[in-house]
Parts: structure tokens; sequence; C-alpha cells
């Protein structure tokens, strides 16, 4: 199992979406705090909040500690001749160029997935309002 972890290079794919989940987080919280006026102190007490969730993150998340949970979740889902048949891939030129492009594919998914959170957030929230409005119109029922 350890090895197929080497091959596919989970560590370092791991510390490589850590390392730009500091500025996800920090375009989530602009987005979320989009049009609101902040004093400096706001200001700075966002950019503590961010720091220390992303320390909490890249602590949690540390190849340390995730590294049993991957052996778990590999095994309880693959035979052992599927997990070879994934180290022979993996192993192989093409295995290895997915393992290389498969960060910058992770980050640029959770990015593109970010811009759509903000109209599919504007759309829940406006069918949300309109739901309230439609109750307080209709009949009580007692």
């Amino acid at each position: 199992m350890e090895k197929l972890l080497k091959v596919t290079e989970v560590e370092k794919t791991i510390d490589s979406v850590l390392g730009q989940m500091d500025s996800v987080m920090k375009s989530s919280m602009d987005m979320a705090l989009q049009g609101q006026a902040m004093n400096a102190d706001s200001k700075a007490l966002q950019e503590k909040l961010q720091s220390r969730m992303a320390t909490i993150i890249k602590e949690e998340m540390s190849w340390d500690k995730m590294k049993d949970f991957y052996i778990q979740v590999y095994a309880e889902n693959f035979t052992q001749e599927e997990i070879d048949g994934m180290i022979a891939f993996y192993d192989s030129p093409i295995g290895k160029a997915v393992t290389a492009k498969m960060p910058q594919v992770t980050i640029k998914s959770m990015t593109q997935m970010q811009q759509r959170m903000g109209p599919l957030m504007e759309r829940i929230q406006k069918v949300t309002k309109e739901i309230v409005e439609e109750s307080k119109l209709a009949p009580k029922k007692g």
C-alpha cells in the first residue's frame, strides 16, 4: 500500500494543495465579505482568523496525520490485484505524467468551484427569500 502512495506522490500532492489553501481561503473570505466596508481593526481580525485557520488546516491535514487514513481508505476499497495494477500504471511514463499534473488539476478545479459558489449562493439566497415571502402571504391554517 505504501508503494502505491509513494508512486502516486500523495504526500507531495497534499503538500501542494495545502500550500494553495491559503489563497483559496483568502479569496473565499473576500467573496463572502464582498461589498462590506471594513475598518482597519476588522481587516486585521479577518487576516488573523485566516492565518489561524490556515495553520489549523495544515496541521490537521499534514501527511503524518493523513497517511494512515489514506492506507485505510485504499485498503477498504481496492483489492491487492487492483493496487498492484495501479502501482504498475503510476510507475509508467503516463502514470508519472498524471501524478505530476494532478495537483494543478485539483487546484484549478477548486478555483473553478469557488468561482461558481458566488452565483450559486446568490441564487439560493434569492429562492430562500422568495419562499419566505410566499409563506408570509399564504393563508394561515389553524
